[in-house]
């Protein structure tokens, strides 16, 4: 098994993960560049391009490799310009400077880009190249992308399919290991493409504004209100890994890049020892629930002092979202993983490409057994969601 780990660039994580056999390498970018990636540059710990080239460097001296993260899905037409990729390839050549070991690439036309000036540079796949069958992934595997990432809601736990992808390609397979978006999420395109441009460098040099993630705080209600969907998201269990390896997958990828340097190795060491005793939300990374403490303490540093940045009106969103957060965080839910011993075994049978979850209900059934926090104070927070939301429909702040 090899893991691949988010990193925070703090040196105390890549540490901890050195003395973990199984961690092969880390991947990150920074906050903002002139590509963007999967997350949004104000929930990311901040560093520059010589601090990052001096952690790649302790990161080669540590054993691990380094991947730099240029997957936003969409590069406002950049790739289609010559000045654009002018720019693009001399970015590129200066994450090659920085002795990069591989990049990861979502725009499929930026792939061919690289693939054609930089041979030697490795490219490994990116789930936000939608590569959601086997044909996508074939011309993937075409293209020189090594591994390939699966989509999690539409392969990690349909076993046929599986079988089948890997039995089709020669490159390797990588899985998400603690993903907890929700299953076949109704934003994921959406979503994906506002934090790529909300990590775009021309974003980052505006003036400060706040920018409330509306799709976030609908997942995170939506999930309060239907606790089922806890466990409809793709995340594996540290002790179902095997069931995975039997399939000749050999690589899981650890989430998530804003997470604090205590939560990562608690996450990976539990996978590296395939077990875990206890919240499994401990190990899962859901953005708004979960370990108060589970998020790198810059960003909310960073948070703090842009608010007398904002103007009045932002300064008092940004309050109630901060204090609505702060009371998700506190809501405890708990996800009872000893419960969960033999949930993965129903996925072999159900076909949920085929199957609506309401007229199944066997997360349903599991959910009542193995997720709790308290309803009242969730139906409480939900309202107060609900609230913001409306109002950000209205556009009244």
């Amino acid at each position: 098994m090899k893991l691949s780990v988010a990193a925070n660039w703090d040196l105390e994580l890549l540490e901890g993960l050195a003395q973990i056999p199984e961690v092969t390498s880390v991947y990150a970018k920074l906050p903002y560049d002139l590509v963007g990636g999967g997350r949004a540059g104000s929930v990311l710990p901040s560093v520059d391009m010589d601090t990052a080239a001096a952690y790649i460097r302790e990161a080669h001296k540590r054993g691990l490799q380094f991947s730099y993260l240029i997957n936003a899905p969409c590069l406002g037409n950049l790739e289609q310009t010559h000045e654009g990729k002018t720019r693009l390839l001399d970015f590129v050549g200066k994450l090659v400077e920085m002795d990069v070991d591989s990049v990861s690439i979502s725009n499929l036309a930026l792939v061919s880009l690289v693939r054609h000036n930089y041979p030697r540079l490795s490219v490994r796949g990116s789930v936000l190249s939608w590569p959601t069958n086997l044909p996508r992934l074939k011309f993937q595997e075409s293209l020189g992308i090594d591994p390939v990432i699966l989509p999690y809601s539409e392969f990690s736990r349909d076993f046929q399919a599986l079988e089948k992808i890997r039995a089709g390609l020669s490159c390797g397979i990588v899985l998400f290991a603690n993903i907890s978006c929700i299953y076949h999420c109704h934003y994921l395109a959406e979503h994906a493409c506002s934090v790529g441009h909300a990590s775009q460098e021309n974003q980052g040099n505006k003036k400060i504004q706040f920018m409330m993630d509306t799709y976030l705080w609908q997942c995170t209600r939506r999930r309060l209100m239907n606790p089922e969907l806890f466990l409809m998201s793709r995340w594996i269990r540290p002790e179902d890994l095997h069931h995975y390896e039997a399939l000749g997958i050999e690589e899981f990828k650890i989430i998530d890049r804003s997470r604090s340097t205590p939560w990562l190795l608690r996450a990976t060491k539990a996978y590296a020892s395939r077990r875990y005793d206890g919240n499994l939300l401990d190990i899962l990374s859901i953005e708004l629930l979960g370990d108060p403490a589970g998020f790198h303490p810059s960003i909310d540093r960073r948070t703090f002092k842009m608010i007398p940045q904002l103007d009045k009106s932002e300064r008092q969103l940004m309050g109630r979202v901060l204090q609505l957060r702060e009371r998700l965080l506190a809501l405890n839910v708990f996800i009872d993983n000893a419960g969960l011993s033999d949930f993965l075994e129903g996925f072999r049978k159900i076909r949920c490409t085929e199957t609506y979850c309401d007229d199944c209900r066997y997360c349903h059934t599991y959910a009542e057994r193995v997720v709790r926090y308290d309803r009242k104070e969730s139906a409480d927070l939900v309202a107060a969601m609900d609230a913001l939301i409306n109002e950000s429909l209205a556009a009244r702040w």
